[in-house]
C-alpha cells in the first residue's frame, strides 16, 4: 500500500486557485499513484479539488470541510475568533471503501466515561476513517496540529485527543499521519527535540508530554514510525523544501511563469 500525506497549505483563503490544480496534476504524474492520500490545510473555499481528484481515479473522498465552514460562520465563542478556513481530506483509488467516523462524545463506548477525551476547539483538524482494502480495515487518522506559534494550547489539545482517543481504544490496524506540527527537531539517534523553550513554564511539562506522546509514545498500542522502520537511524539523505517561501512554491508557479 502507498500512503501520501500531504499539507497543500490552502490555510490561506488568497492563495491562487490554480495551487490545488497544480497540486493534483503532480500526483498525477506518479507512476505508481498512492493508494490513499491525506491532506491538510484543504480550503473550505475549494471544494472543486474533489472534482480534480475524481479526475485521476480518486472517487471515495471524506473530508472535514463542511465542518470548518460551519465553525467558521460561528457567532459563539470562541469560534467568532477563530479562523476555520480549513480542514482535512483522505482520498482512496478505484473500488475501496472508505466510512468517515464522527468524534462522538456520547452512545455506547462514552455513554458511562467520565473522560470525553475531545478537548480541542479545532475539530476540522482530526479526520477518522475506516479504510477498507483487500479484505482489511484499517483505521486511518488525518491529522493536523496548528501552530503553538500561533494558536497557543491549542496545539497540545489536538494532539492530547488524539492520543488519548487512541490509546483508550481495543487495538487495532491504525494509520496515524499528517502535519504534528512536531518536532522542532530530530537527531540521529532518533530522540525528538520538541518546541518547549519558549513556552509559559506553567505549561511547559505538558507540552513535551503532548509532543513525545505522539511521536514516541504510542508503541503500546500498534503503532511504530514507518519512516524509521524502513530507513533506520543516522545521517539521511533527505530533501527538504518545507516553507521555502510563500511564492516560490513549483506548484504555485502557473505555467510560463518564472
Amino acid at each position: 500500500m502507498i500512503a501520501l500525506f500531504w499539507n497543500i497549505q490552502g490555510a490561506w483563503p488568497g492563495a491562487p486557485r490554480e495551487r490545488v490544480r497544480n497540486q493534483i496534476d503532480f500526483i498525477a504524474e506518479y507512476d505508481d499513484q498512492p493508494d490513499i492520500l491525506f491532506f491538510q490545510e484543504v480550503s473550505r473555499y475549494r471544494t472543486e479539488i474533489r472534482e480534480y481528484l475524481a479526475e485521476i481515479g480518486y472517487h471515495t473522498i471524506e473530508d472535514t470541510l463542511d465542518w470548518a465552514s460551519e465553525l467558521g460562520d460561528s457567532t459563539v465563542q470562541p469560534h467568532q475568533d477563530i479562523s476555520h478556513t480549513n480542514g482535512n481530506l483522505t482520498a482512496v483509488r478505484g473500488e475501496a471503501g472508505l466510512t468517515w467516523k464522527p468524534l462522538d462524545i456520547l452512545g455506547e463506548d462514552f455513554d458511562d466515561v467520565d473522560v470525553k477525551n475531545l478537548n480541542t476547539h479545532y475539530p476540522e483538524k482530526i479526520l477518522v476513517t475506516d479504510y477498507e482494502v483487500e479484505g482489511q480495515t484499517i483505521e486511518c487518522w488525518n491529522v493536523r496540529a496548528v501552530p503553538g506559534s500561533m494558536k497557543g494550547e491549542e496545539k497540545i489539545k489536538i494532539l492530547e485527543t488524539v492520543f488519548q482517543r487512541i490509546v483508550d481504544s481495543e487495538e487495532r490496524l491504525r494509520l496515524l499521519a499528517g502535519d504534528f506540527n512536531t518536532p522542532d527537531e530530530e537527531l540521529c539517534d532518533g530522540q525528538a527535540i520538541t518546541h518547549i523553550q519558549d513556552k509559559d513554564p506553567r505549561i511547559r511539562h505538558r507540552w513535551r508530554n503532548a509532543e513525545l506522546n505522539i511521536l514516541k509514545g504510542l508503541g503500546h498500542a500498534g503503532i511504530i514510525d514507518t519512516f524509521r522502520a524502513i530507513h533506520g537511524f543516522g545521517e539521511l539523505d533527505v530533501l527538504d523544501v518545507s516553507h521555502a517561501t510563500r511564492t516560490d512554491d513549483p506548484l504555485d508557479v502557473p505555467e510560463g511563469g518564472s
